[in-house]
């Protein structure tokens, strides 16, 4: 099926990708080609003894924009799911090229990204030079970002929300622009009726996995751009109602030096994709 799914017409093969035109540089714009930043994170993530096992990508818009995901391993697994790791890039001004981390579901293929890093602000002018040195520095916190992964989901295990509690939070992820307003009934028949009884605790206790898979099992059929935006952003809401707060890489790691360069740390990364969006 794949990871993004069965039945998506923007599905690509990656010599398709590469086959992609990039325009030319103006005085303000350095467009990455789409294949030189697939060869350059592959290179990276097999340098740091990683796996890819499978791939899925995407093109839109006249072949100005591409998302690609890849699943990784590194020896260590996890029962319920293994590490993706999304790339976005475009020609077209709209986004800066980028990398999520997030997770694939093994027993029902759901999606979902929790965290992002950018390679640099937008296409800047010495972009193609330090793009491999960027992407070591974004990959380096990939151990952290699964760390995190892991942490997040036992802690979504653990929480049994109310019926209040969902109904509210369902309202709230329309107005943090998770979802529109039509696929409340969606999501609330995949909470309430889960298609696969893992998302159950015993007893058939629903819990906070269950309603991250219920958005995410509606998600399959959104537009892939804007998987990573709604699920990053369901994440922040779903730690605040499982945990009584955003979960963070300071929790799971080591704080960054003092002298690490605002552009490239985590955090704001991941707030300038999801507040621009």
């Amino acid at each position: 099926m794949g990871i993004l799914g069965a039945g998506r017409s923007d599905i690509v093969s990656e010599p398709e990708v590469f086959l992609t035109t990039t325009p030319e540089a103006t005085e303000t714009h350095y467009p990455i080609p789409h294949g030189t930043l697939v060869d350059t994170v592959r290179d990276v993530v097999r340098g740091a003894q990683w796996n890819i096992t499978e791939t899925d990508y995407a093109l839109f818009h006249d072949n100005n924009e591409m998302f690609a995901v890849w699943r990784i391993q590194n020896g260590q697994s996890h029962p319920d799911y293994d590490l993706t790791i999304g790339l976005r890039n475009s020609h077209n001004k709209l986004f800066a090229a980028s990398m999520a981390v997030g997770s694939y579901v093994m027993v029902c293929s759901n999606l979902d990204f929790s965290g992002e890093v950018t390679f640099g602000r937008k296409h800047t002018r010495y972009i193609m030079r330090d793009l491999r040195g960027l992407v070591e520095r974004a990959f380096s916190k990939v151990q952290s970002m699964r760390m995190l992964q892991d942490r997040r989901i036992e802690v979504y295990k653990e929480r049994t929300p109310s019926d209040t509690e969902v109904h509210d939070f369902l309202i709230r992820s329309v107005d943090q622009k998770v979802m529109a307003n039509s696929y409340i009934p969606k999501v609330l028949k995949e909470y309430r009726t889960p298609r696969h009884e893992e998302f159950f605790n015993d007893g058939h206790v629903r819990t906070g996995w269950t309603l991250l898979n219920a958005y995410t099992e509606v998600f399959k059929g959104v537009h892939a751009l804007t998987l990573p935006n709604r699920t990053i952003r369901l994440h922040r809401m779903l730690d605040v109602l499982c945990d009584g707060a955003e979960l963070t890489l300071e929790s799971v790691s080591q704080p960054e030096p003092e002298t690490e360069p605002e552009d490239y740390t985590f955090t704001e990364r991941l707030r300038n994709w999801t507040d621009l969006n």
